[in-house]
């Protein structure tokens, strides 16, 4: 299975929330699980860094625009699948995923969230955990979801799920796709 993992591209190394995304990369791992990222800095470098620490696969979705533009892959993705644009990196990176995690980030982030959100909704995407784990999220959609209460139904809303910690984004993942 392929846990794609998102959030900010630029973390301090030393800081809590790259601390957090490399946690989560170790528990994907753990369950023998692949970590599938952009493949540059930031959480993408953490989730790959506690997956390949643990002993898994990762796998990096790069694109030649941020490439030439001066970013470079981390050294713990194993597997670099090179995309030309920004459009085909992400939906490469959310369309191979059998699960979602979102960590802190920006728009970037955001993007990745509600790319793989409308794909799930509209059945471009069969149905798949996407869990937005960062400190930022719960809010950030609960404000989004009540301002447009009259055009997301439940059924649409019930495609989000919020976790507190790695721990918890894990057990989610691991509840939908029971043994």
């Amino acid at each position: 299975m392929v846990v794609a993992v998102f959030g900010a591209a630029f973390l301090a190394p030393d800081g809590a929330e790259y601390s957090t995304a490399r946690e989560l990369g170790a528990r994907i791992a753990r369950r023998r699980w692949t970590v599938a990222t952009g493949g540059y800095a930031g959480t993408m470098e953490a989730a790959s860094r506690g997956a390949s620490e643990a002993g898994g696969h990762t796998i990096g979705v790069t694109c030649r625009r941020l490439t030439s533009a001066g970013r470079r892959i981390n050294p713990w993705v194993k597997e670099e699948i090179p995309t030309p644009t920004i459009r085909d990196r992400l939906t490469t990176l959310v369309r191979m995923a059998d699960a979602a995690v979102a960590l802190d980030g920006g728009i970037g982030t955001l993007s990745e969230i509600t790319f793989c959100w409308v794909q799930i909704q509209t059945g471009e995407l069969s149905p798949r955990p996407l869990v937005l784990a960062g400190t930022i999220w719960r809010e950030t959609f609960e404000t989004f979801l009540r301002a447009a209460a009259e055009y997301v139904p439940e059924k649409d809303r019930r495609l989000l799920s919020f976790a507190a910690s790695p721990e918890e984004a894990i057990q989610k993942i691991a509840e939908f796709f029971p043994k």
